[in-house]
């Protein structure tokens, strides 16, 4: 019989059992770091796209009015500006209802968390043999992955019920 932490013995029905549900932990976190990253990469290229795009057609428009041009072109010229400045409005107001940087802040936050626990699941996985025996670090380390994903949650409702900035 082999021994865990705990000085207790664990028998090969135990240890099977035990070695499956780190390996369900090692799953879990896994598949988590590749969901939350994925979601990471999405809000930040929605960002900087809302962004680029806000800031490109600004520079159009400054471009537009100033162009000394004949007052027929002018006139159009003023007129494509105005359109500009409308869809620069409804960029912003994207942006300040979908707040894809703060999502992206959240979610880069999520990630390293995720990432602390993957390697504490590594460490507590790296005993003798590979053969993890600490069944109460398995069940910290689960409600540790508990407690990111509520917390995200929190965080992301929280975003959502406050009124944009």
């Amino acid at each position: 019989m082999e021994h865990g932490s705990t000085g207790v013995a664990v028998g090969g029905a135990a240890q099977a059992d035990l070695d499956a549900r780190w390996r369900f932990l090692r799953g879990e976190v896994d598949r988590q770091l590749a969901l939350f990253g994925r979601r990471r990469r999405r809000d930040k290229r929605k960002a900087f796209g809302l962004q680029m795009a806000t800031v490109t057609l600004s520079a159009t428009i400054t471009v537009l009015l100033g162009l000394r041009t004949s007052d027929a072109t002018r006139t159009l010229l003023l007129n494509i500006a105005l359109g500009l400045g409308a869809l620069i409005t409804v960029l912003a107001t994207a942006e300040a209802f979908f707040t894809h940087r703060r999502l992206w802040v959240l979610r880069t936050a999520t990630v390293r968390r995720l990432e602390t626990l993957s390697r504490h699941v590594d460490f507590h996985t790296a005993g003798a043999d590979s053969r993890p025996t600490d069944a109460g670090a398995l069940a910290e380390c689960l409600a540790e992955l508990d407690v990111i994903i509520a917390d995200d949650q929190k965080a992301w409702q929280h975003l959502h019920e406050s009124p944009p900035t």
